[in-house]
């Protein structure tokens, strides 16, 4: 119901302007709207959505299937262009929501450089948690199954073998969906390694990024991946899974390591190698900063949204 009211709503304020820029579901029907009896031109960014099975909440799963369908619906019409942040999401458009190419303009995610930087200070970060003198793999994101964070816990009984004095540290809230990580933690018994912050503000995620020596981010799924961007922004290297949008924000071997999905000893090994190589993760976060820089930095993404505007507009 909330989708047919909230479109014809939104039409008296958005009656004021002369392009309907709309993210996610359910803007795209209020921009729907805008186009068909205001006659405005109307740009849709898709984000993607994570795959309905990746969630074990029904209540999430059943609201997923609503987002999903909703959205192919409202691509069938009034969209003068489809800005989508990853060359992976505009296969996906093309593929499974019959989107033409010419349809759609990719422009990836920006990241503050500036507030995202190498030089910011990890001391408090370290000594509130006890990680000083001690190498740091750092996971941050939401705790649920898809995000992966399962496979790293699954991979420390194996890196302690290797680096013991590694730490892990985990930036993140639980949610209703959380994967069931005590009972994983339990069993490997590898509690004490691990540091869980739980829900960490806007104004400190900068500093959690400075004190890892490595990041590591096993996500299943992802429509372009910001958390990686950032750990790259503030120099870091970074291990993932080679899949999804995750190949276009991190360069294999050269910004950090990708591989195999769901394969735990090779993420062990990855984590392994970079944690045992000073010199070749500085080599590494060296590069990403400067690729961050080049290809996801906030004025590229605002003149390539300009240049959609224009086309729409003219």
């Amino acid at each position: 119901m909330r989708n047919l009211i909230f479109p014809f709503n939104s039409l008296s304020t958005l009656k004021k302007f002369d392009l309907i820029h709309t993210q996610y579901h359910p803007g795209i029907f209020a921009g729907n709207a805008a186009a068909k009896f205001l006659r405005k031109p109307h740009v849709f960014t898709y984000h993607g959505f994570a795959p309905i099975r990746s969630w074990r909440n029904y209540k999430q799963k059943l609201k997923m299937i609503e987002h999903r369908l909703g959205t192919f619906l409202a691509l069938r019409s009034k969209i003068s262009k489809i800005i989508t942040v990853s060359h992976f999401l505009e296969e996906e458009l093309m593929k499974k929501y019959f989107v033409q190419k010419d349809e759609i303009r990719v422009v990836y995610n920006g990241v503050d450089a500036d507030r995202f930087n190498p030089n910011l200070s990890s001391n408090n970060i370290k000594k509130l948690y006890k990680l000083e003198n001690c190498p740091v793999v750092l996971y941050l994101g939401r705790l649920s199954p898809y995000k992966g964070l399962q496979f790293l816990i699954k991979a420390i009984p194996r890196i302690l073998k290797e680096v013991p004095t590694a730490k892990f540290l985990i930036g993140g809230a639980m949610r209703y969906d959380a994967a069931d990580l005590s009972r994983l933690i339990k069993g490997l018994k590898v509690k004490e390694t691990i540091v869980f912050t739980g829900y960490v503000s806007d104004r400190k995620i900068p500093e959690l990024y400075t004190a890892c020596d490595v990041f590591c981010y096993p996500s299943l799924w992802e429509g372009f991946g910001m958390t990686p961007a950032e750990a790259q922004a503030c120099g870091k290297p970074v291990v993932a899974f080679n899949n999804c949008a995750i190949p276009e924000v991190v360069d294999n071997s050269h910004t950090g390591l990708l591989v195999e999905p769901k394969n735990v000893e090779a993420l062990a090994e990855a984590l392994i190698s970079l944690l045992q190589d000073k010199e070749r993760r500085v080599r590494m976060g060296l590069r990403a900063r400067d690729r961050v820089l080049r290809l996801f930095s906030w004025d590229r993404a605002a003149q390539q949204t300009f240049h959609v505007y224009h086309e729409v507009l003219s």
